[in-house]
Parts: structure tokens; C-alpha cells; sequence
């Protein structure tokens, strides 16, 4: 059994709450101080929407009781297959016109993140993970690095709004859920 040394470091920093691992394309943005005010509001705003948009691509629907009612659920489910098909293709083209960062192993949580980098301890940036490959838009909120461990660095959020804090974690809790579905099914749990 290989145990992967991201995962260890990060069960120290992010301790308590679920997590996903993953690889996102990240950015780290160097900041003198963390913002506050009407740009915080901003990027509350902002990454409102970018968790909305991966929430609802990652949606699936469930099986129908009623045969009549499961025949319309049937043709709803094909024209979603087919609106999520050209949702991707955009994605796609969209990511091929942009300068995207290559992917990079992160484990993130409501909390932060654990990623590999050169920051130094205590330095404040913007974290910026693009969270789904249709959706173009990174999810960005300022961090300041808590730990350091060999090259991983752990990255602490800055306090979010009530309504931005409930989102990222449904979406951690997707994933991990998520994640931990996948081992069961591959006969790892």
C-alpha cells in the first residue's frame, strides 16, 4: 500500500474537517495584506457564483417512481446530458484560449488548502483554484500560509461571509463524499 505523504500532511493542518484531494490548476498571488471591506465583499460575491455553476454541473438526478412522469424525467435527462455536453465543449474551448496553470495536487477544505510551494511562513495571496473544468471562473479567497512541512505549505482562508462558508463546505462535503463512495466501489474501504 503506497500512502501518499499530501495526504498525511494535510490530515495534520485540516484536522476536523472534511476534505477532497484533488488536481486543480493553482494559483498563489503574493498580497502585503489580506483584503477587507468592499473587495471582500466582492469576492464573496464572485465565488458565490463560481460554487453555484460547479454545484450545478456536478448535480445527477436520481431515478423516477411514476412511468409517465418517468418518461418526461427521461427526455429532461437527455436534454441535460446534451446541454451539459456543450457546457463542457465551452469549458474546453474556453481553457484552450486561456493561460491556465497545469494542474497540481491540492487538498482543500472549508478551512484551506494543502499545496506544494515556496511561500514562506506567515506570508499573505490569493488562493486561486479553478474547482471544475467547465467552469472558467477560479474560486479565489485570500489565505495566509499557517504551516510549513518539507515543500507542502498550508494555506488558512481568511474568515467568509456565512453564505460563502455554507457553500465551499457542501462542496467539500460533495467531493469528499464523493471521493469516499469511489474507494468503496474500487473494493479499497
Amino acid at each position: 500500500m503506497t500512502v501518499n505523504p499530501l495526504s498525511l500532511v494535510a490530515a495534520t493542518a485540516l484536522i476536523g474537517a472534511p476534505s477532497y484531494e484533488s488536481a486543480l490548476p493553482l494559483v498563489w498571488t503574493p498580497l502585503s495584506e489580506l483584503p477587507g471591506g468592499l473587495r471582500r465583499e466582492q469576492l464573496n460575491d464572485d465565488n458565490l457564483r463560481v460554487l453555484a455553476a460547479v454545484a450545478l454541473l456536478d448535480e445527477t438526478r436520481g431515478p423516477t417512481v411514476n412511468d409517465e412522469a418517468g418518461a418526461i424525467d427521461a427526455e429532461i435527462g437527455r436534454l441535460n446530458q446534451k446541454l451539459n455536453l456543450v457546457i463542457d465543449l465551452l469549458g474546453f474551448l474556453i481553457a484552450q484560449q486561456s493561460a491556465t496553470q497545469p494542474p497540481a495536487r491540492v487538498r482543500l477544505s472549508w478551512q484551506g488548502a494543502v499545496f506544494a510551494g515556496s511561500q514562506a511562513l506567515g506570508a499573505s495571496g490569493f488562493l486561486s483554484l479553478n474547482l471544475h473544468r467547465s467552469v472558467p471562473q477560479s474560486f479565489v479567497w485570500p489565505a495566509r500560509i499557517s504551516h510549513i512541512d518539507g515543500e507542502e505549505r498550508h494555506a488558512r482562508f481568511a474568515p467568509f461571509s456565512d453564505a460563502l462558508q455554507t457553500a465551499l463546505e457542501r462542496h467539500v462535503f460533495l467531493r469528499h463524499r464523493r471521493a469516499i463512495a469511489g474507494t468503496r466501489r474500487s473494493g479499497g474501504v
